[in-house]
């Protein structure tokens, strides 16, 4: 469960150097005191509501987090890791993947937020492409909307409106986003997904095809798998 291929920061590191040796103190330290967890849907503010939290679904699961990926988007540090321990697997994904969303400030977590992982494959994703994933997944819209330029070529206009058209549309759906491909054709970076959810049809393979400039995208057009 070795991360040294993955430059994270020191107290990013120790938290899964800590969850792999069952070493809640050292864990611990690495939250800062008004610091916040986001998991489940649950908040947990404080290091003493984060301690309550890791002794029960970190420790005692003896949960054990392989990192498989990292990237940096806007702010966040959102590291994906594969999953395993004592807790009930019931209806989850088998391996589960995980993406843990860091915010740090100098040598302290101020902010935690997990999430299943759309990317379990950790395929590797150009940095504007891979965030608008992770905000997909979490229902971020700020950051959603931070990945499109001001004429991102779709239909509804400026980013605000994009993010808050897809999230809507997720949301209500319940969809859940499987990452199964990437390549490159015709100046464009095409993922290929399979989405499932409450939806007609569902589970439905589709081609995400990104054209990106400048570090955003400019262009998002999405259609059926292979077409």
């Amino acid at each position: 469960m070795a991360n040294n291929q993955f430059k994270l920061p020191k107290p990013v590191q120790i938290h899964f150097q800590a969850t792999n040796t069952d070493a809640p103190v050292a864990f611990l330290s690495t939250f800062a005191e008004d610091a916040v967890v986001i998991d489940a849907g649950k908040e947990y503010r404080g290091k003493a509501a984060i301690k309550a939290w890791s002794d029960r679904d970190y420790f005692g699961d003896h949960l054990r987090l392989e990192v498989t990926n990292a990237v940096q988007d806007a702010g966040e540090l959102v590291v994906t890791a594969k999953s395993d321990g004592d807790y009930d697997k019931t209806g989850l994904p088998d391996p589960l993947y995980l993406d843990l969303h860091f915010t740090v400030d100098g040598d302290k977590v101020t902010r935690l937020r997990t999430a299943l992982s759309s990317n379990g494959r950790a395929i590797p994703l150009p940095q504007p492409i891979a965030a608008f994933y992770h905000a997909s997944d979490v229902y971020d819209d700020i950051l959603l909307a931070g990945c499109f330029t001001a004429d991102e070529g779709m239909d509804d206009h400026g980013p605000e409106a994009v993010s808050g058209h897809i999230l809507a549309a997720n949301r209500d759906a319940n969809v859940r986003t499987e990452i199964t491909g990437c390549m490159e054709k015709n100046g464009r970076t095409v993922v290929t997904a399979t989405l499932s959810g409450s939806f007609e049809g569902s589970p439905v393979p589709l081609d995400f095809h990104f054209t990106v400039e400048n570090g955003k995208i400019k262009a998002l057009n999405i259609v059926p798998a292979g077409e």
